[in-house]
């Protein structure tokens, strides 16, 4: 069976689990609580342990095809069977939601609900499938993917992803930051002995800058120079400034033709040029969280200025990439030294030690250990922000430093996914989701 996970939806896939132990909800007579790797889903009462069961995690967005051929939309006439109703909005998004004291944050339904694939093989039932399995599609149907808002504010944009800088500089030598995993997804990864850095969260915009190679633009004397075979210099290193997605200026020069979520500002060259100006050393790439307001005084996410009337940068990766593109990075302790050099700020750290040390517990096994540091979480994440104590905390990355790059996971906090689901609703922007359309 051919199944495929979509390169912008890893964190949204639909994944096949064995339903976790049923807990009663006071006030609900029909539904239980389960818990599936730290988010909270609410099931029929008469869901049947023994079939495995599909787990999709909020925000993320589910297949005309399977809401339908399952009557799950709230509106019937969008369902298979006119006469049925389920509680899906047209826009066929998993939200988190508050219930009866319960934060749910995913969707959980037996895997029978995929008969609509035709993936059955007769005699072998649902053998093909086994627990732990992701996907985006199989057999070339698509079952689920990241939810994205239908509509850009600025429509008609480029593709920042279709092209990096053709003839400026090579995407291999300005990296994207990886998306970066759900914690209590790859628990298996950590162990017991494991060096590991725990940091904040924070609810900014990423950015990339780099001094890299980057072409140089050549004199017709050098042209000429270079056709009869005359060794020309034709790289230089240069700044080069970027959001999560897309390029944005060369020596802080904002390049022609970019568009701007906030049309007049170009906030990440901006940024590079007070705060990186002349620290980057050559081949050296720094990235960052962007929080606070812009220079013109708008909130960077909504709601979570932190308190700051300008942008502050925050760092959580610095790397070394040399002129074939070998990207390597500095550990996290050095990556904070080097930051301190600098004169930036990193990323808060609550924890830097063993996993061990980290959960002072005993384990014997990775289920236990996901157990525990689930708690461990669990107890942090529903506070005030550190830096804001108006906002929740959006939630933890863990690092474990391995050769070349690090592995990051992220773990989020469930109000602030509540909080995250309402901005959606309300179609509030988010300004990291809007520079990547709209560059």
């Amino acid at each position: 069976m051919k199944t495929k996970i979509y390169e912008d939806s890893k964190n949204y896939t639909c994944q096949v689990i064995k339903l976790p132990a049923k807990v009663n909800v006071p006030g609900l007579d029909n539904l239980v609580e389960v818990n599936v790797q730290g988010n909270s889903c609410l099931i029929g009462k008469d869901s049947d342990e023994k079939d495995m069961h599909l787990f999709f995690p909020a925000e993320s967005q589910i297949s005309h095809e399977f809401l339908s051929s399952n009557n799950l939309y709230r509106h019937s006439e969008l369902n298979e069977d006119k006469t049925k109703t389920g509680f899906f909005d047209d826009n066929r998004r998993v939200k988190a939601v508050k219930f009866k004291g319960i934060i749910s944050s995913g969707f959980v339904i037996p895997i029978d609900s995929l008969k609509f694939t035709n993936t059955v093989i007769p005699g072998i039932g649902w053998d093909l499938y086994d627990i732990g399995m992701e996907f985006n599609e199989i057999e070339g149907i698509e079952i689920c993917r990241k939810y994205h808002k239908p509509a850009s504010k600025k429509e008609g944009m480029s593709n920042p992803r279709v092209k990096v800088l053709d003839g400026i500089v090579d995407a291999v030598m300005v990296p994207e930051h990886p998306d970066t995993s759900q914690l209590l997804k790859n628990i298996h990864k950590l162990g017991l002995n494991d060096y590991i850095a725990v940091t904040y969260k924070l609810h900014g915009t990423s950015a990339r800058y780099f001094n890299t190679l980057t072409k140089r633009k050549l004199s017709t004397i050098e042209k000429i120079a270079k056709f009869f075979g005359v060794k020309v210099q034709v790289e230089e290193h240069n700044y080069v400034s970027a959001s999560r997605r897309a390029i944005k200026s060369i020596s802080f020069e904002t390049l022609p033709g970019k568009n701007h979520y906030y049309s007049s500002e170009d906030i990440y060259s901006a940024v590079g040029k007070e705060y990186l100006e002349g620290k980057l050393k050559q081949g050296e790439a720094m990235y960052c969280e962007i929080i606070g307001k812009t220079y013109s005084g708008s909130a960077i996410q909504g709601g979570y200025s932190y308190g700051f009337d300008k942008p502050q940068v925050y760092v959580y990766r610095i790397s070394n990439i040399n002129s074939q593109g070998v990207e390597v990075d500095l550990s996290y302790l050095q990556m904070k030294e080097r930051a301190i050099q600098m004169g930036l700020q990193y990323c808060p750290e609550l924890f830097y030690g063993t996993v061990s040390d980290f959960i002072m517990q005993s384990t014997k096994d990775n289920e236990d250990l996901g157990r525990f540091i689930q708690a461990k979480f669990e107890g942090l994440m529903e506070k005030p922000s550190i830096l804001d104590s108006s906002v929740v905390e959006e939630g933890f990355c863990v690092r474990k430093d391995t050769c070349n790059k690090p592995e990051i996971y992220k773990i989020k906090s469930k109000l602030f996914l509540l909080h995250e689901g309402r901005a959606l609703d309300k179609e509030l922007v988010d300004m990291e989701e809007e520079e990547a359309i709209t560059s």
